[in-house]
């Protein structure tokens, strides 16, 4: 009788395991997704997510889940986001959309040995060369990296630059101004001229580029706020070239503009009007889903959501996940490569693109 009973429990136990679905892959997402610099965190997400959909939010019978949370480009908001992800076990993080709000999740994350953290769009040099747990696909700043930048100012023959920028994005900011400033005094140019922060009122900045000699403005903020400020200058015949950075280059920047940001221009990796097969299929998909043009930051969330999908595919274990990915170092981007090196930094092919006709074109 005893061996009866212990035969049908057997039999239940081994049906039990055989019924149990398989856990469900936890990934959390953090950016900012309100407020003014939401235009960079809701394009990256929605280019994350649609990579997601495409297979059903499914790898190997597992169900993804991803689990959002709004950092609203706060220190204190991105802290909670980081430990609500780390108490509740979800060990791979996507985030942050700026170099500023990453900067403060990365030192907690590095704390878990076990957790890794994937970066869109920080490109601070903040990040670079460091064995830890994170990696990224925007480059990280540098005359390496912006070669092209370097050859169109010597072109034009760039010297007195006039800088205004962000403060509430330090981390990118200063990384980008730095390598900028060192090239233009290699090219024989002048320390900044000036520099301002994007948020003083508008008519004292005004007041302190009327006051130097320039030939150049480099204006480092998101779309939006780049744009408006281009207006202000135009209005005030304030004509010079202006060079906005890759944060601010979307199509909110053109439709705030108008015909004031005509002309400006950017180094990038993307070309908007690239006919590469795979870009264009990317586009087609996420207009059919969101029914808008897709930014350059949702083409990158795509990307990294492709990376992870492949990588996901071959094991779940997140405490691998960064040595796996850097093994395959090299992987398709929407537009060409994306190369990973030993830290998880990354080298694309970057170019000039101007403003012409409410479009971001590419300068041969």
């Amino acid at each position: 009788m005893f061996k009866y009973v212990l035969f049908i429990v057997l039999i239940l136990g081994f049906n039990g395991c055989f019924d149990k679905e398989p856990e469900e892959i936890k990934i959390g997402f953090v950016a900012g997704l309100s407020g003014k610099y939401s235009n960079l965190g809701t394009s990256i997400r929605d280019g994350f997510i649609l990579a997601f959909d495409e297979i059903d939010n499914n790898i190997n019978g597992q169900k993804i889940k991803i689990i959002q949370k709004d950092d609203k480009q706060n220190k204190e908001e991105a802290k909670k986001a980081i430990n609500y992800f780390i108490k509740n076990n979800i060990k791979l993080i996507v985030g942050n959309g700026t170099s500023s709000m990453t900067k403060v999740s990365l030192p907690i994350i590095n704390k878990h040995k076990d957790s890794l953290m994937l970066s869109v769009t920080a490109s601070s040099s903040d990040f670079t060369g460091l064995d830890d747990n994170f990696l990224r696909i925007q480059v990280n700043h540098s005359a390496k990296i912006y070669e092209a930048l370097n050859q169109y100012i010597i072109k034009n023959k760039y010297k007195k630059v006039f800088f205004i920028y962000d403060s509430n994005n330090l981390s990118y900011t200063k990384g980008y101004t730095g390598f900028f400033q060192d090239m233009i005094i290699q090219n024989g140019g002048d320390n900044f001229v000036g520099n301002v922060d994007l948020n003083l009122p508008y008519k004292d900045i005004i007041k302190k580029i009327k006051a130097v000699e320039n030939d150049l403005i480099l204006v480092v903020g998101n779309s939006v706020d780049s744009a408006n400020f281009i207006q202000y200058l135009r209005v005030n015949n304030i004509n010079q070239k202006v060079l906005i950075t890759g944060w601010a280059k979307t199509i909110d920047f053109i439709t705030n503009g108008g015909k004031a940001v005509d002309g400006c221009v950017v180094s990038s990796e993307y070309d908007e009007q690239s006919k590469d097969k795979q870009f264009i299929t990317f586009v087609d998909k996420f207009k059919k889903k969101y029914k808008k043009e897709p930014s350059v930051f949702a083409a990158q969330g795509y990307e990294m959501a492709q990376i992870l999908i492949q990588n996901l595919k071959d094991s779940t274990d997140i405490a691998t996940l960064k040595q796996r990915i850097l093994k395959i170092k090299k992987y398709n981007g929407l537009q060409g490569n994306i190369i990973f090196d030993k830290y998880g930094d990354v080298f694309r092919e970057y170019f000039m693109m101007e403003v012409k006709n409410n479009k971001f074109r590419k300068i041969n």
